[in-house]
């Protein structure tokens, strides 16, 4: 076999891990929001969420945090709710500027007395109240969302 053939080949191996690479990139891309605002009672103004990287994280962690248990869910109907705007797909600028421009939506129930902290939002297709995890808490933190109300 020529060197000219062996060469042809490793191009073309190159370019079509090239285009895996590429294939494989959008979908993750597309799986986080650009941005993340949370508004509700009990913020003195929403908080933005504007590292993509961190949203990911946030989606991540909501795919893999525990179901809350059914017997609970009821439960939040009752407790304090703030509004999670999803924006996928949106242009690093301008920032959006109300959870009315955005295409998808959650809710987040901080902690409250003996209650934990449930986020509700469309993941691995489906939307299922679950238990937030601590990474999930620490990125809220990070900006200064209310991660708990009413504890003592």
């Amino acid at each position: 076999m020529s060197i000219f053939v062996r060469m042809k080949r490793s191009v073309i191996a190159l370019a079509l891990l090239a285009g895996a690479l590429v294939y494989t990139a959008a979908p993750a891309q597309a799986a986080a929001p650009r941005y993340i605002l949370v508004t509700g009672p009990g913020l003195v103004s929403p908080v933005l969420l504007g590292n993509w990287t961190q949203n990911l994280r946030l989606m991540m962690e909501t795919v893999s945090a525990p179901a809350l248990d059914a017997e609970r869910q009821p439960a939040l109907a009752h407790r304090v709710r703030l509004r999670l705007a999803l924006f996928l797909g949106w242009p690093a600028k301008p920032k959006p500027n109300g959870p009315s421009q955005a295409n998808q939506f959650g809710w987040f129930h901080p902690a409250s007395d003996d209650a934990p902290v449930v986020i509700a939002v469309v993941a691995a297709g489906e939307r299922i109240p679950r238990l937030a995890t601590r990474r999930f808490l620490s990125i809220l933190a990070q900006h200064h969302a209310p991660v708990a109300f009413g504890r003592g």
